[in-house]
Order: C-alpha cells, then sequence, then structure tokens
C-alpha cells in the first residue's frame, strides 16, 4: 500500500486565479509608454513626467505618471482610484508637466540635503526647527510652459498597439 500526499494549492489557485482576473479587469486598458527627458541637450534625473487628458481624473484613469532615471528614462503607470496602477497609459491625447524641484540658487544638492537632514533630527526629537535653521523651499527647475499644469505647451498622443516612445527636449 502507497500513501498519496495530497496539496490543496492546485485547487486553491482554481479559485483564486478568476479573482484575481476579475479585479485586474477593472483596470483601465493601457498601452507600454515610455520616453526621454533632457535639458539643454542633458538627460534629466529625478524629474516627474505627468500625462493629463480629460480632467485628470484618478477613477477615470486620465493621469499617468513616471518619474525619470538616470539616463533621462521614464516609463509611465496609469494610477486609478489612488488605490491600483496600470503599466503604461490608456489611449489618447494628453497633455504633459515635466517638474523637478531642485535647491535655490547658490545651494548645492549636498548643502540643501544636509540642511534638510538636520532639521529633520531636530524635528525627531520634538523640538520644533528654528526658522534660522530650516532649509529654504525648492525651486523648480523649468519654466512654467513645460512644468505647470494649465501652462504646459507639452503635448502626446498615445496610441494603443504602437511603440509609445516619446522625447521632450526642454531649454
Amino acid at each position: 500500500m502507497f500513501s498519496r500526499s495530497f496539496s490543496p494549492w492546485p485547487t486553491i489557485w482554481l479559485l483564486v486565479l478568476p479573482t484575481l482576473a476579475a479585479c485586474r479587469n477593472d483596470l483601465p486598458a493601457t498601452t507600454p509608454t515610455t520616453g526621454t527627458v533632457t535639458y539643454q541637450g542633458e538627460p534629466v534625473a529625478g524629474a516627474t513626467v505627468l500625462f493629463i487628458r480629460g480632467g485628470g481624473t484618478l477613477t477615470a484613469g486620465e493621469l499617468a505618471m513616471g518619474r525619470t532615471d538616470a539616463d533621462g528614462r521614464f516609463r509611465l503607470t496609469t494610477h486609478v482610484s489612488g488605490q491600483q496602477e496600470a503599466a503604461g497609459a490608456m489611449a489618447g491625447d494628453y497633455v504633459v508637466t515635466i517638474s523637478k524641484r531642485i535647491p535655490p540658487r547658490g545651494m548645492s544638492e549636498s548643502q540643501y540635503q544636509a540642511l534638510v537632514d538636520a532639521a529633520h533630527k531636530i524635528g525627531e526629537t520634538g523640538q520644533m526647527v528654528p526658522p534660522e535653521k530650516q532649509p529654504p523651499d525648492p525651486v523648480e527647475m523649468f519654466s512654467e510652459r513645460y512644468s505647470l499644469m494649465g501652462e504646459s505647451e507639452l503635448r502626446a498622443t498615445v496610441t494603443a498597439g504602437e511603440p509609445n516612445d516619446f522625447r521632450f527636449d526642454l531649454d
């Protein structure tokens, strides 16, 4: 006589997979959307790229966003209801904003980060950060014609089933 071990996992997966698939169907149909951001001919790292269509409503999948890497490359993700996300963007026409907050003029990134770290350290003790030790507000690196919603001149059309790789050369 032999003993056969029984694993419930195949049965559980048969019950769970249709449920997961049903949840996934709530997400909008998207297509892979990527691109590159350069400023004065150089790649921009750490910029936020937003593709906005219609009213930019999250529940309707009208907002896709990405962040640039060291090579200025980004990959968009569509955010739905603030809780779910789908890779890429929905097909359609978009207004694009590109923003990057940097230290104020005359201050290096490392100097600014040192001020931020020092203020956080004081705040962690429960004390108020004195005005003279508060870091100044960062400033926008790009012109409003690229960075400000409602003012941006940048446009893109995402086409389903096509390569959607955009290049934004900012000056």
